[in-house]
């Protein structure tokens, strides 16, 4: 990702040659780097220029550009449209570099594979803090368009002070500096925020997780590790979720860490080799209900909207099929440690398909 600095420092080499002005403002007419005084004219015609459809435009001695950056180019004064041109080529060619740069240093903290010395220079080199508290997003896309996920999460939520990369096909990894550091609410904040700000800019379905907070930028591998295994924990037992935090996946991540041997052993010794036929989603649901208002009959099937009666006969029947019985907590909470293997085992003998 392109520094306001690095752009600052181009546009000012620029001019020394050309005698050109230019600005860089973002998608909403925010001035980014410029070599004269902002004017308001420039930044009302960059608001419009950004909602349309045209790649650039001329209009009397300025000439606009959209920028694979998601930034507008702006130059005023004679050879406008040169100097726009050859600029806007040298900002692009510019930042691709710098995301080459910055992707490998990326993929190399995230597998703990970065020499200190080479830390401590990339880190200068790219404007990145190696002490200060930070968090480890993982952005799984709907669909295989990291570039275009990519490019809106910059313009909208990502500093000069973060660092994002992909890692895959429709896994994205951001390393995001945090403003207020007390718990992990202005990480789940972000993380809300990402799905929204996708769904209303480019119509793109995402999962977001992330992990515990860091202190150093050398504890990034552990930090990815930590929201890899909650995308993963979430795609198994929160299908309905599309943020997970690691902090907040407690008995899911420990059946995730477990053999799947010891989970398909330890059902048999349950239930005596034949599991019942009873981990449909309305049980998995009047189960959540239960722990949701401390196994409070008439409290869960309030929220279920059904009668009291009505949920009475479930737990009535998931007690005759399986010896568990709801309104008991310790037999509450072993069949929702059973229905959670069940799940796992399920998912993993899918995937190995």
């Amino acid at each position: 990702m392109i520094t306001n600095k690095a752009l600052k420092d181009t546009l000012d080499g620029i001019k020394k040659i050309s005698k050109v002005d230019l600005f860089v403002y973002d998608l909403n007419g925010k001035i980014v780097a410029n070599t004269t005084d902002e004017d308001d004219k420039i930044s009302d015609a960059v608001i419009k220029f950004a909602k349309s459809k045209k790649k650039d435009n001329e209009q009397s001695s300025l000439c606009f550009y959209k920028l694979a950056t998601g930034h507008i180019l702006v130059a005023k004064g004679k050879d406008a449209k040169m100097v726009g041109e050859m600029t806007a080529f040298q900002i692009e060619n510019l930042s691709s570099s710098e995301s080459s740069d910055e992707n490998e240093f990326l993929k190399k903290l995230i597998s703990n594979d970065i020499l200190p010395t080479d830390l401590k220079n990339q880190t200068k080199e790219l404007g990145v803090e190696v002490k200060g508290k930070k968090c480890v997003f993982i952005i799984e896309s709907e669909h295989e368009k990291n570039g275009i996920v990519i490019e809106a999460l910059k313009n909208a939520l990502v500093e000069d002070s973060d660092l994002i990369s992909d890692v895959d096909d429709k896994n994205i990894v951001l390393v995001k500096e945090l403003v207020d550091t007390k718990d992990l609410a202005e990480a789940s904040d972000i993380a809300y925020a990402m799905i929204d700000m996708l769904n209303t800019e480019i119509m793109q379905n995402a999962r977001v997780s992330y992990s515990s907070i860091i202190k150093n930028i050398k504890e990034t591998a552990d930090a990815y590790n930590e929201a890899r295994i909650a995308l993963e924990v979430g795609k198994i037992f929160r299908t309905e979720e599309q943020v997970i935090s690691y902090k907040e996946i407690g008995i899911e991540k420990l059946i995730y860490q477990m053999p799947l041997s010891r989970c398909k052993e330890y059902l048999d010794e349950v239930f005596g080799g034949e599991v019942p036929e009873v981990f449909d989603n309305e049980t998995a649901v009047t189960v959540e209900k239960m722990f949701e208002n401390n196994l409070n009959i008439s409290e869960a099937a309030r929220q279920l909207f059904i009668h009291r009666n009505t949920l009475v006969y479930r737990v009535d029947k998931i007690k005759k099929n399986t010896g568990f019985d709801l309104r008991e907590f310790e037999d509450a909470m072993m069949f929702r440690v059973v229905m959670m293997m069940k799940k796992y085992i399920e998912y993993m003998e899918d995937v190995e398909k």
